[in-house]
C-alpha cells in the first residue's frame, strides 16, 4: 500500500460543511481501498494508505463517501507522498519565514492561457510562483487573509478548483506521510 494525503476544500469554515475529524477517519476506513487513516487539524487534511494507486479514483471515492454520508459535496485533492515531497522541495520561498508561506494546490492542471494570466497577475506586495500542480505564495506579512493573491483569485483566473494550506500544515503532512 502507498501513502497519500487528501486535502478537503472548505470544510469547518464558519460553521459550514461541518465534519468532525474522528467521524471522517471512521468513514474513510469504510472504503475498501483505504486504511490507516489519520487527520491533522480540523480543516480536512487526511493522511492514509491505499491499495488503489490512481489518485483520481481515490478523490472520487472520498468525495462520494462524504456526499453520501453528509449530504454535501466537498472538493478533494489527493496527492501521493512523492507528489507532496516534490512540491515541498520545489518551494522557491523556502528560505522565507514559515508564517508567510502558503501553498495553493490545483485540483486539475490549468490550461496554458489561464496559467499565463495568473503568472502576470500583480499581487504586490505579496509574491507568488506558479508551479506544476500548485502555486507557492509568500505574503508580505503573516496575514494570508489580507493577501492580494489567494485561493479565490487563483480559482477565478485559472478556472479550476484549488485549496490552500499554510506551509506549516504542508510540512506537517509530509512528516505524517513519512511516519505512516
Amino acid at each position: 500500500m502507498k501513502t497519500y494525503i487528501a486535502i478537503l476544500k472548505g470544510i469547518n469554515v464558519g460553521g459550514h460543511k461541518k465534519i468532525m475529524m474522528a467521524d471522517l477517519r471512521k468513514l474513510l476506513c469504510e472504503i475498501s481501498y483505504i486504511g490507516e487513516v489519520n487527520t491533522y487539524i480540523q480543516s480536512g487534511n487526511i493522511v492514509f494508505k491505499a491499495s488503489e494507486e490512481n489518485t483520481d479514483v481515490l478523490e472520487n471515492l472520498i468525495q462520494q463517501k462524504i456526499a453520501d454520508h453528509y449530504g454535501f459535496e466537498v472538493s478533494t485533492i489527493v496527492l501521493s507522498k512523492e507528489n507532496l515531497s516534490s512540491i515541498i522541495d520545489s518551494n522557491p520561498y523556502a528560505e522565507e519565514e514559515i508564517k508567510r508561506l502558503h501553498c495553493c494546490f490545483f485540483k486539475t492542471d490549468p490550461i496554458l492561457e489561464n496559467r499565463q494570466k495568473l503568472e502576470i497577475f500583480d499581487a504586490s506586495p505579496d509574491t507568488f510562483t506558479v508551479g506544476n500542480s500548485c502555486m507557492y505564495i509568500c505574503c508580505a506579512t503573516e496575514r494570508y487573509s489580507k493577501s492580494n493573491i489567494n485561493n479565490s483569485v487563483a480559482e477565478k483566473i485559472l478556472k479550476i478548483e484549488c485549496t490552500t494550506r499554510n506551509w506549516k500544515t504542508c510540512t506537517k503532512l509530509l512528516e505524517m506521510l513519512e511516519n505512516l
